[in-house]
């Protein structure tokens, strides 16, 4: 069980969760909205009406009925003005695991014109986790926090203790990637050599250091169609499996083992557990011939269902396989699995089949492009031909197509991933009034400047692209213009910041401000000393309490 270290600071942080009564922010109810502020453990939990549905259709999962929403009122902007300045939510990163808080939080705050998200920085936490595309169903937040021991999980949620439990589990986390291969949890690093083939994985944009581009161009070169009768279809996974193996029987491959190798790879990462199973996996043993074997005697009748697809395909596959031995590797000993390394770019490949003028790639899921795998072929093929093997399946005529491809890479360099993510963020929200400070992808804050007074703060990416407002001086680009007003109470917050611009010489700011009576947060610009008055008191006094500049 892993712990943390500490290094999470639970100021600069609250976690959000909403139950819902389904997925779709436009057609399902916000049932609830639940808050926590780990620092102080304050919490605010609020069942909401419905008002789209008839009926709670979730029941099992959240534990809310009907019934329990009779009478309630929706929220007001008065009572949203009251949890942001108690949950500091202008000024704090609003934690989720996963978009579909903010999704529906968007969609209610729209729907009922309040105002207050546009100064919220959500992070969706779920980013920091590395793993296929084709992973189960299983990353939850439920299966991650029991492999690090956080206790109180429930079968069925309650939003204030899914708070809590994201909390822990983001703690747990530290900062830290996860990187997830089959059902096995790992904490990613740098000593770890990333197989070419995960350069695809959900999220590893975010983690990569650097980034290929280049023009990847493909020029058909074969293609074969069989009948699809008698061919027993296992999944993308398990026929990818067996399209491999009967290939290279076929071909009578030089299997090539680097077991030590990735195993020793494999050590750098630190292994956290394994996340329930939620398919069943049927193991087999392949055989020289091309056919394959059952462990377990109740697959019995699948494998020899497997084994006469097999015997179907070895007698359709000829042309493909001749085709494979004389015009790709030119009759040479073919290699299965032999393996690229790229110390200075801690990267490795594996080759599905290989010589050392030229490498095939298999690919057995029919609607994968060859785009999509352009910089595993490029890490495979280093300076070679390349070729790959594309499979397409007719479902309504029962009809199989497998096309061979040659692949060319052109223009080839390699970039700051962080320096060109920068780069196309700063052309869609720099503006005459707002300046891009900070970028670290679309799933994670971003840190702007008002140009005109000089603010810093963070918001989420959707927020900006959607509109910018700086929170001290409420200049939006592009709003005066169009309607030739700011919102009213973007306008109350104008001009008390300008009013004690003049009181304090430029030297506090608002953090927060509702009313002249009403206690708002202040910043003072010489020692970043923070704390809560009333402004009508602070215009008589208008100094820090810290350093009395």
């Amino acid at each position: 069980m892993m712990k943390n270290n500490g290094n999470v600071d639970a100021t600069k942080y609250v976690v959000l969760d909403v139950e819902t009564n389904g997925l779709s922010a436009i057609r399902d109810d916000l049932l609830s909205i639940s808050i926590y502020k780990p620092d102080t453990e304050e919490i605010y939990d609020r069942l909401m009406p419905l008002e789209l549905n008839d009926e709670v259709k979730t029941t099992s999962i959240n534990g809310i009925k009907t019934e329990d929403l009779d009478g309630l009122r929706p929220l007001t902007q008065e009572e949203v003005n009251t949890i942001i300045e108690k949950f500091e939510l202008k000024t704090r990163i609003i934690l989720t695991y996963g978009s579909l808080d903010e999704r529906f939080i968007n969609k209610y705050f729209k729907r009922h014109n309040l105002v207050g998200i546009d100064f919220f920085s959500f992070y969706n936490f779920k980013h920091e986790i590395i793993s296929s595309r084709f992973a189960e169903g299983n990353i939850t937040k439920d299966y991650l926090a029991t492999l690090y021991g956080i206790e109180n999980i429930t079968k069925v949620h309650s939003g204030i203790n899914d708070c809590i439990i994201e909390w822990k589990l983001y703690e747990a986390l530290n900062g830290h990637h996860l990187i997830i291969t089959g059902n096995k949890v790992f904490e990613f690093n740098d000593e770890y050599f990333v197989p070419a083939s995960f350069l695809n994985y959900n999220n590893m944009k975010y983690y990569q250091k650097e980034l290929l581009k280049f023009i990847c161009d493909k020029k058909e070169v074969f293609s074969i169609e069989i009948s699809g009768d008698n061919i027993f279809k296992l999944g993308n996974n398990g026929d990818g499996l067996i399209l491999e193996h009967l290939i290279n029987s076929e071909l009578k491959v030089q299997k090539i083992d680097s077991r030590e190798i990735l195993i020793r790879n494999k050590s750098k990462l630190n292994y956290i557990g394994e996340l329930p199973k939620i398919r069943p996996v049927m193991p087999l043993l392949f055989n020289a011939d091309g056919s394959v074997t059952e462990t377990k005697k109740e697959d019995e009748k699948y494998v020899q269902r497997i084994n006469n697809s097999i015997h179907e395909m070895q007698k359709q596959f000829q042309p493909l396989i001749s085709f494979i031995k004389a015009d790709i590797f030119k009759e040479k000993q073919i290699k299965s699995q032999e393996m690229v390394s790229y110390p200075d770019k801690k990267i490795l490949a594996l080759c599905d089949l290989s010589t050392d003028e030229a490498i095939l790639e298999i690919k057995s899921a029919s609607y994968e492009s060859i785009d999509y795998h352009s910089q595993q072929l490029y890490y495979e093929a280093n300076g070679r031909r390349c070729f790959v093997l594309m499979k397409k399946a007719e479902v309504s005529q029962n009809r199989i197509n497998y096309t061979i491809y040659e692949v060319s890479f052109k223009k080839v360099e390699y970039v700051d991933a962080k320096k060109m993510l920068f780069e196309k963020a700063k052309e869609k929200i720099d503006t005459d009034t707002i300046k891009l400070i900070k970028y670290d992808g679309a799933k994670k804050p971003v840190r702007l400047k008002c140009k005109r007074c000089e603010n810093e703060w963070s918001t989420s990416y959707s927020t900006v692209m959607r509109h910018v407002i700086c929170p001290v001086c409420g200049i939006r680009d592009g709003f005066q213009n169009k309607n030739n007003q700011v919102d009213k109470i973007m306008k109350r917050f104008y001009k008390a910041q300008q009013k004690l611009d003049e009181k304090s010489n430029n030297n506090l700011q608002y953090i927060s401000y509702r009313l002249a009576k009403e206690k708002a947060r202040v910043k003072c610009k010489s020692c970043g000393f923070e704390w809560e008055t009333i402004p009508d008191h602070l215009i008589k006094r208008a100094y820090c309490r810290n350093c009395g500049i």
